[in-house]
Formats: C-alpha cells, structure tokens, sequence
C-alpha cells in the first residue's frame, strides 16, 4: 500500500511541471503577489525601518525569484509564433517583477530619508530591478526550453548523458558556493544584508558565464572518451532492429572486455540460439504440413483402394443369397473363388499398410544377420519364374556369381523386397519379355538389380515411383495394376535395413531397379522390436 501510495505521489509530481497554461500559472503567482503587494502600498510605509529590512528580504525572495520559478516551471510552453512566445514571457516578467521591485524601491526611498542611501532616483532603481526581474523571467523561461532539449537529447544519447553529469558537478559547486555566501554573510552580520541579492544575482550570471564555458569542452571530452562505447552501443543497437525485423543471421563483433564486450557476446548467442529455433521450428512446421498432406492423400487412396475389393465382395455375397433357393446356385464355386481373391488382396493391401506404418515409426521387426543376397535372389526367381510365365508370359531369369560377400539384412524382408519388384516388372513388361536379377559386389555394399524389357517409366513419374499409392499414368489406365504400394515398400524395407534403393528407366526400352545392401561385419544379428509377424506383400 505505501509503495502504492509513493507512485501515485510521483505521478501527481509530475504532472504539476509544465502543464499548466501561461494564465494559469500567472493567476498562482498574483495570488502569491497580492497579499504582499497590499503590505507594500498600505503597510510598509507606516511600519519601522528595522520591520522593513527584516520583512524586505524574506519577502523579495518569495515574490520575486520564487514566484519567478514556479510560473516558469508552472507553464506549459503556448502554441505561438517565437516572437509572440518571446512579447508573453516579456510582458509575463514585467507583472511578476513589479511587485519585488516596488518593495525594493520602498525600502531604499526609506533608507535615502534618513540619510543612509544614495541619492540614486527612485525611478531609475525602480525600472533596474524591474528589467532585472522581466531577464530574470524571460531567460529562465528560455533555459527550460533548453533544458528540455537537452533532456531529450541525453535521453537518447549516451554521450550527452555523460556530459550531463559533468554539467551538474558545475551546477551543484555554484550551488554550494551561493550557499556558502550566505551562511558567511549570516554568521557575520547576524542577519542578511540587502547587499545580499545583488551579489546572488551576480553569482547567478557567473553561473551561467561558467556554463556556457565549460560545455563546449566537457562535451568535446565526453565524445572522445564515450565514442569508442557509444560506437558499439549504436551498432548492437542496429542488430537488434535487424534481429527484430526478422533477420536471424546477424551478429555484432565483440571488442573489448568490458561490460558492452560481454553485453554483444551475450547478443550473439542469443541470435544464434534464436536462428537454430526458427530453424528447427520451420523444419518441424514443413515436416508437420507434410505429414498432413501425406496423411490425407493415405487416407483418400486407402478408401479408394478398399472400396474397390469390398464392393465386390458385397456384391458377390448379395447375389449368392437372392439366388441361393433350396439348392446352391451353379455359380457358387466361381463366386467363391472371386470372394477369396478380393478377400486375399484385401489383406495383403492391410498387410503392406501396416508395415510401412512400422517401418515409418521404427518399429518394424528386423533380424539382420549375414546373409547370401545372391541365394535368396536365386529362390525368389526360382519360385516366381513359373508363375509369371504361365500368368503373363513373361521370363524370370538370375544372374548370381559364384562368390558373392554376405550382405547385412533380414533374409525374409529382402525376399519380399525383391517379390515386390519382380512383381512390378512382370506386371509392367509385355508377354515375351525378360525379366532378370542381377546380383554383384562393389566396393561397399552389394547390389541387386531388377531388370525388364517392360514398356518403362516416364521422366515425370520418376520422381515420385516410391510415394504410396502413387502409379503413373500408364498404371491407372490399366485395370488389375496393384494398388501403389509395392515399391513403397520396397524403399521402407530397403532403407530400414540400412540399404538403398534406385531407379532407372527409359521409356519403351524398360527398366532397373537397384538395392543396394550395407556389407556384413563380425557382429552378430540386429534384432529390431518385437512384432507379430508380417504376411509379405505384393505389389
């Protein structure tokens, strides 16, 4: 509650200074004013010489400078032309200064009476302190104007801060010295003199004398001895609108070891730190709009995929049970057998979607070992030759060298890899063709080929041949072509054996799909997490 209490005394502090309108703030001083000037036009001249004296000072320095620095501080500065500014504040001086100056010539036409005075005319006195009163005011008015300025400009410049400091040292030393001046003058005399406020006037213009000399050189030194920090103050300034406008890349060089130097270290980890979390973050959004495109092209391909067998089924089933009267219709054992076909594909097309969804989120179940890469090409082609012959005619054949090194892989995952590509290039290579595995070493690995003399792949699909349910356009013309994803099989199996697989094709001329197998080495089998096993695909 105090600490409340002390923020809202700061704001109401300030909002007293320069605020308020040149009639206002003169209003506050006339009421000031008027009670003394009463004294002084009815009062003094019946009062004691030595109750003038005592009443003069006190009262001069309140109606005169006092009044003159609360209306200065008072106003707000008037929406005016310079001239007009500078015809108020003149006009604004000589009614602050009239009052002082008539206590002040009263007390020296009582003094020149009794024969202590001058025989200086009381005019003349009188329009003295009164034109000293109005410079009084006009040039304070002109100094908060200054100090304003100024106040901005140290505000935003460190090099004028640290001349600010050096100008308040000055400030602060007349300060004392004025002080001290009349605690002298108290201490002897025992009371303040008269003599006292020119001389304070006189303080007050030495004051200022010593200002206007000393700031061109303590500014001069201030620029030279803060240029070097201001310098980098300024160019880690820039960075941090660059960095803010979005340009994670920049960097301020580090000079020095001081507070800055560390200050600009601390500046660029930041940005570093910051640039790796964008990038990390854009990279994440792109993986994540990926996988939601990706996700929604599976699930439209897999309702299209699915749909196709269980229609068939459901019609079947539907055709079976209108017709099926007492006795089962002769069409009963073809229905069958097409209702175990769809039935077969259906779940073959559930198998493979749910090994590529193991192998996407590693944890589909590997048992790589040393293996022979050319036997098991030589079965895969033993077991399939037949059947592409008598389905399609079309020839398997296996070229396998007599030494082969043992690649490092799961036996059963590469034998469906390579059913799925032999698969694919029986299905795309006319009757007569050739279909041939190619298996041999290179200097890292051991690569198996898969080649047809099949009609090939355009340029445009190749890009994309490895994508679910992708199929070119040759593919979707041609009924009975798969669903789309044996050869994205193939690249998950492939890759997650640590292997690689390649394309290449020529259209009309056919093409060859290369795996390429990681080497063994000495150390026993790599056993992935458990799963159930997996029935293999097709493609």
């Amino acid at each position: 509650m105090t600490l409340e209490v002390w923020r809202t005394l700061q704001a109401r502090w300030r909002t007293l200074w320069l605020t308020a309108s040149p009639w206002r703030a003169f209003a506050e001083v006339a009421a000031i004013q008027a009670p003394v000037l009463l004294w002084v036009l009815i009062w003094q001249p019946h009062a004691t010489l030595a109750l003038q004296f005592r009443a003069a000072i006190t009262l001069t320095v309140i109606i005169g400078p006092a009044c003159i620095l609360w209306c200065v501080f008072r106003m707000r500065r008037p929406a005016l032309p310079w001239w007009l500014r500078l015809a108020l504040y003149t006009l604004m001086g000589l009614a602050i200064g009239l009052t002082p100056s008539l206590l002040l010539t009263n007390l020296w036409q009582a003094e020149a009476q009794l024969g202590n005075g001058s025989h200086f005319p009381s005019p003349w006195f009188f329009c003295l302190w009164l034109a000293a009163f109005t410079c009084a005011f006009v040039v304070s008015r002109l100094g908060v104007r200054a100090l304003t300025i100024w106040n901005g400009m140290r505000r935003r410049r460190l090099v004028w801060s640290l001349t600010h400091a050096h100008l308040v040292v000055v400030v602060l030393g007349a300060m004392l010295l004025v002080l001290l001046v009349i605690l002298t003058d108290i201490f002897t005399t025992h009371t303040i003199s008269p003599q006292l406020l020119p001389i304070l006037f006189i303080f007050f213009i030495l004051t200022v004398i010593a200002l206007l000399v000393v700031l061109p050189p303590s500014a001069l030194f201030s620029y030279l001895f803060a240029r070097r920090t201001t310098r980098r103050l300024r160019s880690l300034t820039d960075a941090t609108a660059t960095l803010r406008d979005g340009d994670y890349s920049v960097r301020v060089p580090v000079v020095g070891e001081d507070e800055v130097a560390q200050l600009q270290a601390d500046f660029n980890a930041m940005a570093a730190d910051l640039e790796r979390a964008v990038r990390e973050l854009q990279a994440e959004r792109d993986t994540v709009a990926k996988l939601l495109q990706a996700r929604r092209e599976l699930v439209a391909s897999v309702s299209h995929e699915l749909r196709t067998p269980v229609a068939t089924l459901r019609s079947y089933l539907e055709s079976t049970r209108i017709h099926w009267d007492d006795s089962p219709p002769p069409t009963l054992r073809h229905d069958l057998a097409v209702m175990e076909h769809e039935t077969v594909h259906l779940q073959t097309l559930i198998d493979d979607l749910f090994t590529l969804s193991r192998a996407e989120i590693k944890r589909l179940e590997l048992r790589c070992e040393p293996v022979d890469a050319g036997q098991i090409a030589q079965q895969v082609v033993e077991k399939m030759a037949p059947l592409a012959w008598r389905g399609s005619k079309v020839e398997i054949a296996a070229e396998v060298p007599d030494v082969l090194p043992l690649a490092h892989a799961d036996a059963s995952r590469l034998e469906q890899v390579l059913q799925n590509l032999l698969h694919n290039a029986v299905r795309h290579t006319a009757p007569g063709g050739i279909v041939a595995v190619v298996a041999e070493a290179e200097p890292a690995c051991v690569a198996l080929h898969v080649k047809d003399t099949g009609e090939g792949i355009a340029p445009e699909d190749l890009p994309r041949i490895f994508e679910r349910f992708y199929r070119g356009e040759s593919s979707r013309a041609r009924p009975g072509t798969g669903s789309g994803l044996g050869l994205a099989l193939v690249k998950e199996l492939t890759e997650a054996m640590g292997g690689t697989v390649t394309v290449a094709s020529t259209p009309s001329l056919g093409s060859c799909f290369t795996v390429h197998l990681p080497l063994a080495t000495v150390t026993g089998p790599t056993i992935a997490p458990e799963e159930k096993p997996l029935t293999a695909g097709r493609a």
